[in-house]
C-alpha cells in the first residue's frame, strides 16, 4: 500500500508517516492566531502545495520555513495529544478506526491519529533542519 514519507538529513520518519500531510496541512492555521493564518497560508503552505503539483510525488520544506512551521506543528502535535490520550505515535492511526473513520481516509488526511502520526515525524524532521540546514523532504510512492 502507497504512503508519504517524512526524511530530513540523517531522520528517516516511520513508515508511511507522511501520509497524512495534507489534513496537517489544512489544519495547521488554526493553531496561528488569526490576523496570521493567511500570510502563513500565501508564504508556507500554497508553495509547497505548488511544489507538489508540479513534481506529483514530492515537495521540499526549505530549512528557512522550519522555524516558522515548527510552532504550529508542535502546537498541534501537543493538542492531538491530548484529545488521543498521549498514544506512542505508531499506536494513533488504529485509533482513527476505532473512531469510526474510514481506515483509507484516515491514513490521507481525515483522521487525528493518523496526523498525529504525522506530526511526531514532521516535528523531529524540523528540528533536524532547523540544526542542519537541511530541507525537510516529503516523498510519495
Amino acid at each position: 500500500m502507497s504512503g508519504g514519507y517524512i526524511s530530513c538529513g540523517k531522520f528517516m520518519g516511520e513508515d508511511k508517516s507522511g501520509s497524512a500531510i495534507s489534513g496537517v496541512f489544512t489544519t495547521l492555521p488554526e493553531c496561528l492566531p488569526e490576523e496570521e493564518r493567511e500570510s502563513f497560508i500565501l508564504d508556507v503552505l500554497d508553495p509547497l502545495a505548488e511544489m507538489l503539483e508540479e513534481t506529483e510525488d514530492h515537495f521540499l520544506i526549505e530549512s528557512d520555513l522550519a522555524p516558522r512551521m515548527l510552532p504550529q506543528v508542535e502546537t498541534l502535535y501537543a493538542r492531538y495529544g491530548e484529545e488521543l490520550g498521549y498514544p506512542e505515535p505508531c499506536d494513533a492511526p488504529q485509533l482513527d478506526e476505532e473512531r469510526g473513520v474510514n481506515s483509507l481516509d484516515a491514513k490521507w488526511g481525515e483522521g487525528i491519529g493518523w496526523q498525529y502520526y504525522c506530526l511526531h515525524d514532521l516535528k523531529i524532521a524540523l528540528q533536524t533542519s532547523i540544526e542542519t540546514g537541511d530541507p525537510v523532504s516529503i516523498s510519495f510512492d
